[in-house]
C-alpha cells in the first residue's frame, strides 16, 4: 500500500513537471515577497487619492448645480448686471476648480500608469528568465529529483520542494497578467478622465464668453466705470511701497544682480486672451481728477493656472498689501521685473527660482478688485511698461 502511494505521488509529480515544462531548482529571491508587496501598497494608496480626488469632484458638481440655481434667479432680474456677473463669475470659478481637481487627478492616474508600465516590464523580464532557465535546464532538473535521493525522505522532500518552485513560476505568470489587466484598466481610467475634463473645458469656454459679452455691457455703465477707477486709483497708491519691498527682499533673500534681457516674455495664462483694461492713464468719469493703470488686466475666471511669463527668483508671493490681494513679484534681472496681482493663491514663496512657464499661481479677486481677473505688469529700466507690447494674439473685451 505504502509503495502505491508512493508510486501515485512520484506519477503526479512527473506529469505536473511535464505539464508545465521543466524547472530549475533555484532559490526565489528573499526580496521579491517584500517587493510585491510595496508595489501593491503603493497602488493602494494611488488609487486611494484618485478616489479622494473623485469625491472632491462630485461635490464640485453638487456646488455646480447649486450654482446654476443661483444664476437662473439673477438672470430673472435684467436691469441688475452686476448681480448676473458676480453669478456668472462664481459659476465658473466651481467650474474651473472641477476642471482643475480633474487635472490632478489625470496627474496621479498617469504616474500610477508610468508606475505600472515599469511593474509590468519587471516582470515580463522575470518571466522570460524563468522561460530561459527552463530551457536550458532541459530534461535534468526533474530527473535529477528522482535519481539523487537519497532514499524515500528525501525524494519526498525534493518533490515538496520543486512543488514550491512550480507554484512560485505560476504566481510569476498570474502576476503579469494580472499586472497587464490593471494597466489596462488604468489607462481606460485616464481616458475617461481626459474626456471628462475636455468635456468641461468646452462648457468653461462657452460660460466664458458669455460672461466676457455681459462684462462688456457692464463696462458700458457709469458705475463700471467709476469702479474701475476706484480700483486703479487705490492701487497705484500701494503700487511704490509693494515694488520697494520686492526690491529690498532681494538683499534679505541673497539674490545677486545680473543683466537684464529686453522681452521675451510669454502668455502668463495658456488660453485666456481677453483683456478687460489697458496699460495708461485713466479720467475719473465725472472728469475731475486722473489715474494711471502700471499694468494690464485679464478676464481670467477664479483659479486659472497662472504661469511665469520669464525666468526668475521670486522677491514677492505674500497677501500683505490690500491692493493687489495675494501679489506674485518675479525678479528677472537689474531693473526688470513681473507682477502678478489679484490671485487666489501663491504656488511658489519667496526666493524660489522659477523658470519661464512654471505654474506659480491661481487667479482671483482678491484686494481692490471689480471682479476675477489678472493684474499683469512689467517693469524694464525700473520703469513700468506695456505688457501687450511683448504679448501676441491678446482681443479686447472690456466694453
Amino acid at each position: 500500500m505504502r509503495r502505491n502511494n508512493l508510486k501515485k505521488r512520484i506519477m503526479a509529480f512527473l506529469g505536473a513537471v511535464l505539464m508545465m515544462g521543466t524547472v530549475w531548482l533555484q532559490s526565489v529571491p528573499a526580496y521579491a515577497d517584500n517587493k510585491s508587496k510595496e508595489d501593491a501598497a503603493a497602488k493602494t494608496e494611488a488609487q486611494q487619492k484618485i478616489n479622494s480626488i473623485q469625491a472632491q469632484i462630485d461635490n464640485k458638481k453638487k456646488e455646480l448645480e447649486d450654482a446654476n440655481k443661483v444664476l437662473k434667479d439673477a438672470k430673472k432680474n435684467t436691469s441688475d448686471t452686476k448681480n448676473q456677473l458676480n453669478a456668472l463669475n462664481n459659476r465658473n470659478a466651481i467650474l474651473q476648480e472641477e476642471i482643475n481637481l480633474l487635472d490632478d487627478q489625470i496627474t496621479t492616474t498617469e504616474e500610477a500608469i508610468a508606475q505600472s508600465e515599469l511593474d509590468e516590464e519587471a516582470q515580463t523580464e522575470l518571466f522570460h528568465q524563468q522561460v530561459r532557465m527552463e530551457e536550458e535546464a532541459g530534461d535534468i532538473s526533474y530527473w535529477s529529483v528522482l535519481f539523487r535521493a537519497t532514499g524515500i525522505g528525501d525524494l519526498l522532500a525534493r518533490v515538496d520542494f520543486v512543488n514550491e518552485i512550480m507554484d512560485y513560476n505560476n504566481s510569476v505568470i498570474e502576476k503579469l497578467r494580472d499586472l497587464r489587466a490593471q494597466l489596462q484598466d488604468q489607462k481606460v481610467q485616464l481616458n475617461d478622465q481626459m474626456e471628462e475634463k475636455d468635456a468641461a473645458q468646452e462648457v468653461l469656454a462657452g460660460q466664458v464668453k458669455e460672461t466676457e459679452a455681459l462684462y462688456k455691457e457692464y463696462k458700458k455703465t457709469q458705475e463700471a466705470a467709476q469702479a474701475e477707477y476706484d480700483m486703479i486709483a487705490k492701487n497705484l497708491k500701494q503700487l511704490d511701497a509693494l515694488m520697494t519691498e520686492a526690491k529690498d527682499n532681494l538683499a534679505r533673500l541673497g539674490i545677486t544682480e545680473y543683466a537684464a534681457t529686453s522681452g521675451g516674455y510669454a502668455w502668463p495664462m495658456t488660453s485666456v486672451r481677453g483683456v478687460t483694461s489697458h496699460f495708461g492713464g485713466r479720467k475719473s468719469p465725472g472728469g475731475i481728477g486722473s489715474t494711471n493703470h502700471k499694468g494690464t488686466d485679464f478676464a481670467a475666471p477664479m483659479y486659472t493656472k497662472i504661469y511665469a511669463a520669464k525666468a526668475g527668483t521670486v522677491t514677492r508671493a505674500a497677501n500683505k498689501y490690500d491692493g493687489y490681494g495675494v501679489c506674485i513679484i518675479i525678479y528677472h534681472g537689474t531693473g526688470n521685473y513681473t507682477l502678478y496681482g489679484h490671485l487666489s493663491s501663491c504656488a511658489v514663496k519667496e526666493g524660489d527660482t522659477v523658470s519661464q512657464g512654471q505654474l506659480i499661481g491661481y487667479s482671483g479677486n482678491t484686494g481692490n478688485s471689480t471682479g476675477p481677473h489678472l493684474h499683469f505688469g512689467i517693469q524694464e529700466n525700473n520703469t513700468w511698461v506695456d505688457p501687450l507690447n511683448y504679448l501676441s494674439g491678446w482681443y479686447w473685451c472690456g466694453g
